[in-house]
């Protein structure tokens, strides 16, 4: 904490601008011209930056901006990108929430290594890099919003059936690719799985006391018997967060709320922001889709048939899906963090970030909440300690 705040402040101090790829700017003041062409021109001989215009967007738990590039004759010959989207952390509690839960180089490695290799709708990277001593970290990515006229989602997007497929097929596609793959280990920015990145969520963050916090701030949209068996159902968080690290892993985009959703001006549905990005059971990525990504009304009536789907789809991608009495058993285990992390959200310390708007939480947790009543998730993690006994 002491470490990042230095920092924080030295920079405010003395506001040195960012010249070399080595350097990571994190407020839009930062970035030149030269910095751009250095990240943005490799390969390109001749090619430069010549205008660049850059626009805080908002602040959360990472600050964005957008930035519209332009290029001498050789850089608009190669076709070089000129609407981008950037994500930093200038902030001491950003710093702080993405340090210690060490996601800080997630994003920076997928765009780098794994994005390439995904035939599926989701931003291109152009550039990333973190400073883990200090907390410095920016990604710069395709701004879809202006390249594919994109719209971000929230949970009042009414979300249609085959919209839900199209995400899931993506998912799938990326579930497929990476299916018990090795080269996953080989990445140090995926070293973390669901119950590593969640354990140090609960240590700094203190998931447990802000959970509560989070149940009474949102008590008016959580059924009564998922209040009264908080203490219950967070002990059994911790067996379901155990067992998607058994059987095989995948690539996991590790936050596929609907929130990081959007939908091209084509009517593609795709998936943005890949900051926690790491390896477990693939129904870690589904349950937390579905469950935030539907109507209550709309998940109950079409959860089974869109789970079968997916499977469907991972098979087709080269993965190996479980038949449909355990896919569908993990499913209802895998409905608990979604509903823990949004109580993290909405019960927040006064030195977290604000991560998402009130009306974004109470609309994820009364979609999780209700998941976990409908599905019975508590007796599908014990029905799991029952087997092992």
């Amino acid at each position: 904490m002491a470490r990042y705040g230095g920092h924080v402040l030295r920079e405010q101090l003395t506001r040195r601008r960012a010249t070399v790829p080595t350097d990571i700017p994190v407020r839009p003041g930062e970035v030149t011209r030269e910095w751009l062409t250095a990240v943005l021109c490799v390969g390109f001989p001749g090619a430069a930056v010549q205008t660049y215009e850059v626009a805080e967007v908002s602040i959360g738990t990472s600050t964005r901006w957008r930035a519209t590039v332009g290029y001498n004759d050789a850089g608009r010959d190669a076709a070089l990108p000129t609407e981008l989207f950037a994500k930093t952390t200038p902030r001491w509690t950003q710093r702080l929430l993405l340090g210690l839960a060490d996601v800080l180089t997630g994003e920076p490695g997928f765009y780098r290594h794994l994005r390439p290799h995904l035939e599926i709708e989701a931003p291109y990277g152009y550039h990333g890099a973190a400073d883990p001593s200090s907390g410095r970290s920016i990604v710069l990515t395709e701004d879809v919003t202006a390249t594919r006229q994109a719209t971000f989602c929230t949970p009042q997007t009414p979300i249609s059936r085959a919209e839900m497929e199209d995400l899931l097929a993506a998912m799938a596609a990326w579930h497929g690719r990476y299916w018990d793959d090795p080269e996953l280990a080989q990445h140090p920015f995926l070293h973390q799985t669901p119950r590593t990145f969640v354990g140090n969520l609960a240590r700094f963050a203190q998931l447990r006391r802000r959970g509560r916090v989070g149940v009474q701030r949102a008590r008016t949209v959580i059924p009564d018997p998922v209040v009264a068996r908080y203490q219950d159902l967070y002990l059994a968080l911790w067996r379901s967060l155990e067992l998607t690290t058994e059987g095989p892993l995948t690539l996991l985009h590790g936050d596929p709320h609907i929130g990081n959703v959007y939908r091209t001006g084509a009517g593609r549905m795709g998936f943005a922001d890949w900051q926690v990005v790491m390896r477990g059971s693939w129904a870690y990525d589904v349950a937390y889709t579905i469950v935030t990504g539907l109507s209550i009304d709309d998940r109950r009536g079409w959860e089974r048939d869109l789970l079968g789907f997916y499977l469907g789809r991972l098979n087709a991608a080269g993965g190996t899906a479980p038949d449909f009495d355990d896919a569908w058993l993990a499913y209802r285990q895998q409905t608990l963090w979604p509903y823990f992390g949004w109580l993290l959200s909405t019960g927040r310390s006064a030195i977290q970030p604000k991560f998402q708007p009130a009306s974004t939480n109470f609309g994820m947790l009364e979609r999780t909440s209700n998941a976990i009543l409908d599905l019975d998730a508590l007796g599908a993690v014990r029905s799991a300690i029952r087997r092992e006994r």
